[in-house]
């Protein structure tokens, strides 16, 4: 909505009598439209124009991107802008197939203006809910920060306080802290996600050496055994934040289904065509083939899909994965043997120039 609180509508649609007749209509009843007569042109404009509530969207936009093809784009551009499908063909399947792909609703051509006022309604409000969400989202989990910080320094100051420490006592610690950096890491991934899909999450590379940085970020994973078929002391250049919390996410989901006196084995090999190549895997647990891609959706923990995989909940490390290896230009996907049972993650992300070598700043640091 624009700062009057007037809904904005963008039709996009590559016949101009339909765009002036349509605006006309809208701005009659209080909305404010505009139109745009192409994929290129409705893109740029929804880059320009941040309040646009709702697109109508033609399915067939003449030459260039298809209303199917634009959807996601859209989406991409701005998540929380409503889209309906507006089409000359009463096909069910075409509304269902753009439903998929993020459009709220569809409509079929002529203009029915009662129709779409009150899929406009619905609009407005899926609108404004996801916004109060995700703000709500944002306000909780930055407000956990502050008291988990809290236990965690407490737990630090009473075990460097207690002297002789019991095996229980031990044991006792390393459940605290082990449960402190779970609910740290499940932060970071709720956080991880959002800021993902607002857009406003980007890959800061940097150049560092593989090895230590990897060894340091599982120091607390066990069992776990990290082979190297590449030189371990290469450096890297990528986003060492995200890089390193995808390692560990999906780290930590393997030991969660792997055999206890089974570990977990992360493997490092860099391809020809400069990318590295990692392998997680783990014996005891096997993900079939037609559910290798759901696992990386967000809503799978709750899906009845879930429960074929022996009940696993895979939570929101395996979505923030996803979406960090693509930031940082590589793919993930998943093998797996289901005799042993075994799962093999395994991704690529592109690491810089070939010219790769030990980081000269920590080879004076070792000296």
């Amino acid at each position: 909505m624009d700062k009057n609180g007037v809904p904005h509508v963008l039709l996009i649609d590559d016949e101009l009598s339909i765009c002036t007749g349509v605006c006309g209509l809208l701005e009659l009843d209080g909305f404010k439209a505009d139109y745009a007569l192409s994929a290129d042109e409705g893109l740029h404009y929804i880059e320009t124009n941040p309040t646009v509530d709702i697109v109508l969207l033609d399915v067939n936009l003449g030459r260039g991107l298809s209303g199917p093809e634009l959807l996601p784009m859209i989406k991409e551009r701005n998540r929380y802008v409503q889209v309906i499908m507006f089409t000359s063909h009463d096909r069910l399947e075409i509304g269902l197939i753009c439903m998929k792909r993020g459009a709220l609703d569809f409509m079929t051509k002529p203009f029915d203006q009662r129709a779409f006022y009150r899929i406009a309604a619905t609009a407005l409000e899926k609108k404004r809910v996801e916004q109060v969400k995700d703000l709500y989202i944002d306000m909780v989990i930055h407000d956990l920060k502050n008291p988990l910080q809290c236990v965690s320094g407490a737990v630090e100051v009473l075990q460097d306080t207690i002297e002789n420490l019991s095996p229980i006592q031990k044991r006792l610690f390393e459940t605290a802290t082990s449960g402190v950096q779970r609910i740290q890491m499940m932060i970071g991934n709720i956080l991880g996600v959002t800021t993902f899909e607002k857009g406003t999450l980007s890959a800061r590379r940097t150049r560092f050496s593989l090895k230590p940085q990897v060894e340091n970020a599982l120091l607390f994973f066990s069992p776990l055994e990290i082979e190297y078929e590449t030189d371990p002391e290469t450096e890297i250049t990528t986003d060492k934040d995200l890089f390193l919390r995808i390692i560990c996410n999906i780290v930590a989901n393997a030991l969660r289904f792997s055999y206890p006196d089974k570990p977990v084995k992360v493997c490092f090999e860099k391809t020809e065509n400069n990318q590295l190549l990692v392998s997680i895997s783990n014996d005891g647990s096997f993900i079939p083939e037609e559910y290798r891609d759901a696992v990386f959706d967000k809503f799978f923990g709750t899906n009845r899909t879930a429960s074929v995989i022996k009940g696993q909940n895979f939570g929101l490390g395996l979505t923030f994965s996803k979406m960090a290896i693509e930031a940082l230009g590589g793919k993930i996907w998943i093998e797996g043997d289901k005799e042993i049972p075994r799962t093999i993650f395994k991704f690529t992300v592109k690491i810089g120039s070939d010219d790769l070598k030990p980081s000269e700043n920590e080879e004076k640091d070792s000296k």
